[in-house]
């Protein structure tokens, strides 16, 4: 994968400065196709032009019919056959090719790389967002790179794409809000007559310190297993620990969109990926005035605006001087004039939070359970990064996951036992977690906290090791399927791991190609000898997409 491949077939790869960006390369990918028996493991091995074969860690598991593996990332121009794991068996691979995008981070948390494709070096669109790995790398199957195309990596714009949690609060209905659209239900946009709303945390409801300023206001999430807009319209009292507190996002969800993102599921708590995006509003910007409104009191409760509002400003007839009103709980904004009576006709000044400015003018009614619609609607919004997605969170680096909604736990089975945060061995960081006592036939299942679809030609990967040498084969790995609405499916078959030794070997588990169902919940570890095996240590387990 060089730019000497790229330059060959008349596609430019381009590096921009970017925040913690290493490097974006583009190269063809082998895929390799072979039909390996069943009960067997198989490991791909590569040759290099005037090398010997070598092991890449890629494994896979027979099943009697034809298995495809991408090598994306892997020398486009190297030979491959599938090695037997616990024999001298070797299958040639049919080989084809494809395209992938790779590269990597340098900086600390390793941020989302929006990758960007362009046909004209003037105008670049955001394509899709990638999530670096452990290691701060990153690859991305590239379907079809066309005669001549660009692509560069920025972080820029995926600055405005957060990772949160979500939970759901049952069944209150939109208008009971601390927003305040009870009375113009009617009028708010479709998202919000059909339950498509959110509460967030007050520190975030009331942005900036202006009371309610989030109200109305629109985020794109992706879940699980889907993605949706939802609108604000409320204050969510409290957020769970683990998520506003470690600068995560938090929505409390409508049953609506909570099931739409979970897999029909309505309870719980998941992940997703968030940003803020144009309220779908129909029409110029309104406002609703309060009952109870009169000459001598005014309260302005805006609505149907495309952009969060900060300020209101009110104009009374014959004064020239704009009254800056404040923003109570409830989203409504109060005129109280001074000594004499509202003077018509008047004038409303509405300031977006990007600083768009929108005038109401020659009002000559407000009265109480009046709507007032504007000249215009707010057009001014950020450029847009590419459409939301959920970043699958690693399974183990250091301690096993306890993010809300993305949490794994083991139980073990058969007498094996395991120490989650062990300090004696780690593969990076700090530590790494050991199954010890692992008895003849016993074994450790890796459950997620709810079940997640199978990443797109996904791998799991992971670091493993034992205190002593095993033979080949004697550990095997399966993937456990899950069940959502979405689909349930058989777990995988099992994949014999090669020999182990006290030195750490990092292994990729393409999914699909060993029988992954299409929704997963976990994976299991076992002993698949008789014998009771020495200490095996995992570290670095991840599911990637790719």
């Amino acid at each position: 994968m060089t730019r000497a491949t790229a330059a060959v077939l008349g596609i430019w790869m381009g590096v921009v400065a970017m925040a913690g960006a290493d490097e974006l390369r583009i190269g063809q990918t082998a895929i390799l196709s072979g039909s390996l028996p069943t009960g067997t493991g198989w490991q791909v091995e590569m040759q290099q032009p005037g090398g010997s074969w070598a092991g890449t860690g890629v494994m896979v598991a027979g099943r009697s019919v034809v298995a495809a593996v991408r090598m994306d990332g892997w020398p486009g121009d190297a030979a491959y056959r599938f090695q037997r794991v616990d024999g001298a068996a070797t299958v040639t691979a049919a080989l084809g090719s494809g395209w992938c995008l790779a590269g990597s981070v340098t900086a600390a948390g390793r941020p989302p790389v929006v990758i960007q494709k362009s046909e004209d070096l003037a105008e670049w669109s955001p394509r899709e967002v990638a999530f670096p790995a452990l290691d701060r790398s990153y690859v991305r199957v590239l379907e079809s790179p066309g005669t001549r195309r660009f692509f560069r990596a920025a972080s820029g714009a995926a600055g405005s794409l957060r990772d949160g949690s979500a939970t759901t609060y049952g069944t209150m209905a939109p208008y009971n809000g601390a927003a305040g659209y009870g009375p113009v239900y009617a009028d708010m946009p479709q998202i919000f007559k059909d339950g498509y709303i959110t509460a967030i945390p007050a520190a975030e409801f009331n942005r900036g310190g202006l009371t309610a300023a989030a109200a109305g206001e629109c985020y794109e999430l992706s879940g699980p297993f889907g993605r949706t807009t939802v609108i604000v319209s409320d204050s969510a009292p409290a957020a769970p620990p683990g998520t506003v507190d470690a600068g995560r996002g938090y929505f409390d969800l409508g049953p609506a969109p909570f099931s739409l993102l979970n897999g029909g599921q309505t309870s719980g708590i998941i992940t997703l990926g968030s940003r803020l995006v144009p309220a779908p509003v129909v029409g110029n910007l309104k406002l609703y005035v309060t009952t109870g409104s009169n000459l001598y009191y005014v309260e302005l409760r805006p609505f149907n605006h495309r952009a969060g509002v900060n300020t209101v400003e009110f104009l009374n007839g014959g004064s020239s001087t704009w009254v800056t009103l404040p923003r109570q709980t409830g989203n409504s904004f109060v005129f109280l004039p001074s000594g004499s009576p509202v003077t018509f006709p008047v004038q409303v000044r509405m300031t977006s939070r990007f600083g768009e400015v929108v005038t109401f003018s020659s009002i000559t009614s407000l009265n109480g359970g009046q709507i007032v619609t504007g000249p215009a609607q707010f057009n001014v919004f950020p450029e847009q990064a590419p459409a939301t997605q959920r970043r699958i969170l690693p399974v183990y680096q250091d301690v096993l996951s306890n993010v809300p909604g993305d949490s794994w736990s083991t139980a073990v089975y058969g007498g094996a036992s395991v120490t989650a945060v062990d300090t004696a061995v780690k593969h990076t960081g700090t530590a790494s977690l050991r199954i010890s006592s692992f008895s003849g036939f016993s074994g450790v299942n890796f459950l997620s906290f709810g079940p997640f679809p199978r990443p797109q030609n996904g791998v799991l990967k992971l670091a493993v090791r034992s205190a002593s040498p095993v033979a080949a084969g004697q550990v095997q790995l399966k993937v456990i399927s899950g069940t959502a609405s979405s689909g349930t499916g058989s777990d995988s078959a099992f994949i014999p791991l090669p020999a182990l030794t006290t030195g750490w070997q990092v292994l990729h588990l393409p999914l699909e190609a060993s029988g992954t169902a299409p929704v997963v919940s976990g994976f299991t570890l076992v002993n698949g000898s008789s014998a009771t095996l020495p200490d095996v240590s995992l570290d670095d387990i991840e599911f990637l997409d790719r």
